[in-house]
């Protein structure tokens, strides 16, 4: 019996894997298979493979060490949303290689995407990424939905004047008090650049991806934008008064030479006047006169003025709790750090039981002014809720976490008054 053996069945199957080179000609990525050779005298402390790579505008080749991307200086804040199409080369140059099957390692993300430069769309995406973390609008929060309440407690008191077409009108009002808060945080990001760097070397301006004269173009459009949209919007002399006063405050807090931050007593002042007085009173006449109505002090815009300004005089004397430690070693003088950690949370939880205690007492002196019914009970139970919250700091000894914890706690009781205040 004859054996005969044909070309076709001595090929080598398809997984034996075989060396490849990558060669750049017109931008264009070639993978082609080149002769294994075997490097001597390695140090035996190397793990890392040799690779050879070789260029059309080179006629010389040498062995270079080929380091994993992304061992040093990566983070995960300094990824864009979308990549450019450089990845998507890199993707398809090792998607090829597995399919060739290679022993050596692919190359870098680096070394493949330095054939293709990056799109425009891909530029594009990554600053307005790096203008949306420069911009920090998750700290907002709380300033968007006390803006909206406001809004809505004057319709509903007015629901004879509410139409749709008025929610559309009111949106660049919104705009305008975003804008203000995001001149707000820039500002406080750009004189704390070297703190931050300490403290927060994820923001845009510590890691290198938004430059210090990019930072101060957005805040100055930040400001331009935001009194255009007044202008716009034919706001009256008080409201653009308030809007920029607002502003001036918000620059002394991080600006040398007064720089209120730096000081304790000064905080306790200049942010409950800038968050509970002049941004209240600021939404709620702007909101008022806009649908034709006069501005007056009602029992509600004295209750919620009242109870958020309260509020942030406590958050002011409660944040300084976590840092407590480093403070004492770097002799900065807050109040925690003066009068003991437990003095400032006993303080602060007093004066908080006095903010929702006293509406209530209000409520029943002024039925008429107050809904018994939504106000009674939902402050009891935050009533509660906070000194069960409070415990658990004190169990924990006012440690970091769980005085990190309470803080945080904190805004959430914030906000859920102010989603209460339209039906309060």
């Amino acid at each position: 019996m004859d054996l005969s053996i044909s070309h076709s069945s001595l090929r080598l199957p398809a997984t034996i894997r075989r060396p490849f080179k990558a060669s750049s000609k017109n931008s264009r990525l070639f993978v082609s298979p080149i002769k294994p050779r075997i490097t001597q005298d390695m140090k035996s402390s190397s793990n890392f493979p040799i690779a050879k790579c070789s260029s059309s505008s080179s006629s010389s080749s040498t062995n270079k060490l080929t380091l994993p991307p992304g061992l040093y200086g990566e983070s995960r804040f300094s990824k864009p949303l979308l990549f450019g199409q450089h990845d998507r080369n890199s993707a398809r140059a090792s998607a090829q290689a597995q399919a060739e099957g290679s022993d050596s390692v692919p190359l870098a993300n680096s070394q493949v995407g330095l054939s293709v430069p990056d799109s425009v769309f891909a530029k594009v995406t990554r600053f307005l990424y790096t203008c949306y973390k420069f911009a920090r609008p998750y700290a907002m929060r709380q300033s968007i939905i006390s803006t909206v309440c406001l809004y809505a407690r004057v319709l509903v008191e007015n629901p004879q004047l509410f139409k749709w077409s008025l929610l559309l009108k009111a949106f660049p009002g919104l705009i305008a008090v975003f804008l203000a808060y995001t001149y707000y945080n820039g500002t406080n990001q750009i004189f704390d650049i070297d703190i931050d760097k300490v403290n927060k070397p994820y923001l845009p301006l510590p890691a290198g991806e938004l430059t210090l004269k990019q930072a101060w173009y957005l805040v100055i459009f930040d400001i331009v934008a935001g009194l255009s949209i007044l202008r716009l919007m034919n706001a009256d002399k008080i409201t653009t008064i308030l809007y920029c006063l607002g502003l001036f405050f918000c620059t002394l807090y991080s600006a040398p030479p007064f720089r209120f931050k730096g000081s304790s007593l000064a905080t306790v002042i200049v942010i409950p006047l800038i968050t509970g007085v002049i941004q209240n009173i600021g939404i709620l006449y702007t909101s008022q006169v806009s649908l034709g109505l006069p501005f007056w002090w009602s029992p509600p815009v004295v209750f919620i003025t009242a109870f958020s300004t309260l509020f942030f005089v406590i958050i002011s004397i409660i944040k300084d709790i976590p840092d407590v430690e480093g403070d004492l070693k770097h002799n900065i003088r807050t109040f925690a750090a003066m009068f003991g950690a437990k003095n400032i949370a006993v303080a602060a939880m007093g004066l908080l039981l006095i903010n929702y205690l006293a509406p209530i007492a209000a409520a029943f002196y002024l039925p008429q002014a107050f809904n018994l019914k939504v106000l009674l009970p939902s402050h009891l139970i935050m009533s509660v809720w906070s000194i069960f919250e409070w415990r658990k700091m004190v169990k924990e000894n006012y440690n970091q976490e769980s005085s990190t914890n309470f803080f945080q706690f904190l805004w959430t009781l914030l906000m859920i008054e102010f989603l209460l205040f339209p039906f309060i």
